[in-house]
């Protein structure tokens, strides 16, 4: 009877960590967000990540850091994750890897979700050159929707030793399965290579075989404007010096 009417401290105690809880629970979700964000906003602008020292004395820490930074002199919770985290800042390259990786998954469903919705598609495929020199298929996928036609890049593919017709039907193929289009496609669109353009052995005829109604359209803008051409000419003509150059 003495306790009677009094209010119990460890009810007290659990409903003020429950608060406490919601509030940290809150402030995690928000940063996260802007987290998130981030990737997106450089991604939309096609700007790079990283930075050549992302070290605190750093001028320039690269745009992802830089921007963050910027952020959280506008908000009083983010500057306290950045400052006192020390577990989870958000800030390494795996963790920027990690939501790059997360934001095109989601991106990539989004497209393969309208795809399902497209009566017919169109494939293009293109080979280029990274940084490093090394061969990059890019894919790109071509189609109509009741807003009007749709082109959209959906992946770059490494084939570094990887250039024979087989070798590129067979990632052709297996793309346009994986993304719901092998009874939809249409048209199939490469440059005059002979590995690509081939009528005989190459992946046009190899994509034909199990796609008959997958018509071959060569893509030759590029080298009928002479601008174009000179100017893939001598961006062709930097690789290869560079790559080639001792220092």
């Amino acid at each position: 009877m003495k306790t009677f009417g009094d209010t119990r401290i460890d009810l007290q105690l659990d409903e003020q960590r429950r608060s406490e809880m919601t509030m940290h629970n809150e402030k995690v979700k928000k940063n996260r967000e802007i987290l998130k964000h981030c990737v997106i906003f450089l991604g939309k602008q096609e700007l790079p990540f990283r930075g050549h020292d992302e070290s605190r004395e750093s001028a320039n820490r690269g745009n992802y850091l830089e921007l963050l930074t910027f952020l959280a002199k506008y908000d009083p919770d983010l500057h306290y994750h950045l400052s006192t985290s020390k577990v989870f800042i958000g800030t390494s390259s795996q963790i920027q890897n990690d939501l790059i990786s997360a934001v095109a998954e989601v991106m990539g469903e989004i497209i393969k979700e309208e795809i399902s919705k497209a009566p017919f598609v169109a494939l293009m495929l293109d080979e280029t050159s990274d940084v490093s020199n090394a061969a990059q298929l890019s894919f790109v996928l071509r189609f109509v929707t009741d807003s009007g036609v749709k082109e959209r890049f959906v992946k770059f593919e490494d084939v570094t030793g990887k250039k024979r017709a087989e070798d590129v039907a067979a990632l052709a193929l297996g793309f346009l399965e994986e993304h719901g289009c092998m009874d939809k496609l249409v048209a199939q669109c490469y440059d005059g290579a002979a590995v690509m353009a081939s009528g005989l052995n190459g992946v046009q005829a190899k994509v034909k075989e199990k796609i008959p109604q997958a018509l071959f359209i060569h893509c030759y803008a590029q080298v009928k404007i002479k601008e174009c051409r000179i100017f893939f000419s001598h961006l062709s003509g930097l690789a290869a010096f560079f790559s080639k150059s001792p220092k």
